[in-house]
């Protein structure tokens, strides 16, 4: 009897300690659709990351003080306030690499990254 080889695509997303596969297609199209979905919703939580940073920073300048209630030293307010206005970098790099609409081409490494994996099946 012969076996017959067909193809699956397997949507997840990685970081350096985790790999979680969220559905398997059997279409290249059907499993770029889920892979759009997934990348939306990682975008989705680091634009809502990177404005809860805004916020925190926000707070922190406005009564001067750090999060264990000792005053803010000024180099740290000046910190706090480009915090407050840009957001701090990682979360901002997490915005810009999810934005990458080719699944080929993005990378957000250490973060969660979204791939689409092709794989033989033998039935």
């Amino acid at each position: 009897m012969a076996n017959t080889i067909s193809k699956v695509y397997i949507v997840g997303h990685h970081g350096p300690e985790h790999n979680e596969i969220r559905s398997i297609h059997a279409t290249h199209a059907g499993a770029l659709k889920a892979w759009d979905e997934l990348r939306l919703e990682l975008l989705e939580e680091g634009k809502q990351g990177l404005a809860h940073a805004k916020e925190d920073a926000k707070e922190k300048v406005e009564t001067g003080r750090r999060i264990d209630g000792k005053p803010l030293e000024p180099d740290s307010i000046e910190y706090y306030k480009k915090i407050a206005e840009e957001g701090d970098e990682i979360r901002r790099d997490i915005v810009k690499n999810l934005s990458c609409e080719d699944p080929e081409k993005i990378n957000n490494f250490p973060h969660e990254t979204p791939y689409i994996e092709e794989r033989e099946v033998v039935e």
